[in-house]
């Protein structure tokens, strides 16, 4: 039977069943705005099975500067390794690459018995960062510091929400 036949016969049984996403299959995802030095800043956490995706903009929700960070464990010198690299964007900022950096050790550090989500030492998951940010808060280390700290912030609130789901 070919498969327009067989589309044919299921259709005439009846209706289709309705498709609809099981909501252990989607992404725990926190949004959140904040102000800081007077600029509006949104932050967004997504916690996917295999990755983190957290997005900061000041720039009306536009994504910015992409990033991929991953952290990875030696087991010959006991050592941790950073690599952060840029996927899409400005490829002249630094300052968005330390940030990807401080996320990934924060996150790796943090204390927590959910497999997967940084915890107990354990290597975290890789992190996809959005930035932008406006002309006037780039290279400040008071709005640096504190997108960092709502990001650790934001993340920890969405993995409590993940493990009460």
């Amino acid at each position: 039977m070919s498969a327009a036949a067989a589309a044919a016969s299921t259709s005439s049984s009846g209706p289709a069943p309705a498709l609809t996403a099981s909501p252990k299959s989607l992404p725990t995802t926190l949004i959140r705005c904040y102000s800081i030095r007077s600029i509006q800043t949104d932050v967004m956490v997504q916690l996917f099975s295999d990755r983190i995706f957290l997005s900061v903009t000041q720039l009306n929700g536009k994504l910015g500067t992409l990033h991929s960070v991953t952290v990875e464990d030696s087991v010959i010198d006991n050592s941790r390794t950073y690599n952060v690299s840029t996927l899409l964007g400005r490829r002249d900022d630094a300052t968005s690459e330390v940030m990807g950096r401080q996320i990934a050790e924060r996150i790796a550090s943090l204390g927590g018995s959910k497999p997967g989500m940084g915890g107990g030492g354990a290597v975290c998951p890789p992190i996809l960062l959005g930035f932008a940010l406006k002309k006037e808060a780039e290279g400040d280390p008071a709005v640096f510091r504190a997108i960092v700290e709502l990001l650790l912030q934001s993340y920890k609130e969405a993995v409590t929400t993940a493990a009460t789901a």
